[in-house]
């Protein structure tokens, strides 16, 4: 008998392993850009429910190889609609989008990445000590700023962004006089779960040893509506969506004198490289 049904599961199984392909399922897509990474393919996606599949969330998907056209062209904050399509090698196909409204939500400022050569507004934000710092304060050293939220669960996020500064950091420690005038700043777009013992406490995990008392990477927060100026200034675009922060990534290297060095947005950089342009800020 248990020979019998032995072979019943695997006369069941037989069609499975000898399918070359496994059936596609398509299914429609649309949401909002929230980061794009053309080394790796991906774009992240916060969607909307897609009936039949899963809840609204935000997470990474593949392009597929006849739509890589829109890297280069596609940001975040644009809107996306594309075919989901669930096969071997789960991807986005049919891609089309339309380019994020220069106005922000509440009408008031615009959205707005700054150019190399800019000067940066003297912005007044609270750091993990509970004590006022300006961005003004930090000229005659080059400052290297992100923005992050603690509770942020995506790897390729917020996480990703400390990790990065912290292997900046390291890079940095390596030339004593560079580390001496390292400046590093994180800001939390999560002002109201944020505060400054927070922010303390998560900053510990990442400054480590390197920098127990927050002397070269601080971490800053304000009032919603100063992160809100903050974030519009150097093009960083988040809301709340499904009760988590739905955002872009934006970096930002300033010179000594104030001025932007250069932007990079997304994730699509690597911890090295952005510590030589640190260095050569600082020298040059």
């Amino acid at each position: 008998m248990r020979c019998v049904r032995l072979l019943a599961v695997a006369f069941l199984l037989l069609p499975l392993a000898c399918s070359k392909k496994p059936a596609e399922k398509r299914y429609e897509l649309q949401g909002e850009v929230v980061a794009v990474d053309s080394a790796t393919h991906q774009i992240t996606v916060a969607h909307e429910d897609i009936p039949n599949l899963m809840p609204g969330m935000t997470m990474p998907f593949l392009v597929g190889p006849n739509d890589q056209w829109v890297f280069g062209k596609i940001s975040p904050g644009d809107k996306i609609h594309a075919t989901l399509v669930l096969g071997r090698n789960p991807e986005l196909q049919d891609i089309s989008f339309t380019k994020q409204s220069s106005a922000i939500d509440d009408g008031t400022t615009s959205f707005h990445v700054p150019e190399p050569g800019e000067a940066v507004p003297d912005f007044s934000l609270v750091n993990q000590s509970g004590k006022r710092v300006h961005l003004a304060q930090f000229k005659g050293k080059p400052l290297l700023l992100t923005f992050i939220y603690t509770r942020c669960p995506l790897p390729d996020f917020c996480l990703r962004m400390s990790n990065n500064f912290s292997g900046i950091l390291k890079a940095l420690h390596q030339d004593s006089k560079v580390f001496d005038q390292a400046q590093l700043l994180s800001i939390s777009i999560d002002p109201e779960y944020d505060k400054p013992d927070i922010l303390r406490q998560y900053g510990k995990r990442y400054v480590g040893d390197l920098d127990p008392n927050f002397q070269h990477w601080q971490f800053a927060t304000g009032s919603s509506k100063q992160i809100k100026q903050v974030a519009d200034y150097f093009g960083l675009s988040y809301n709340q969506k499904s009760g988590q922060i739905v955002h872009s990534l934006s970096t930002v290297l300033i010179g000594p004198d104030g001025k932007v060095v250069k932007v990079y947005l997304g994730n699509d950089w690597k911890p090295t490289d952005v510590a030589a342009a640190y260095a050569a800020a600082m020298h040059g």
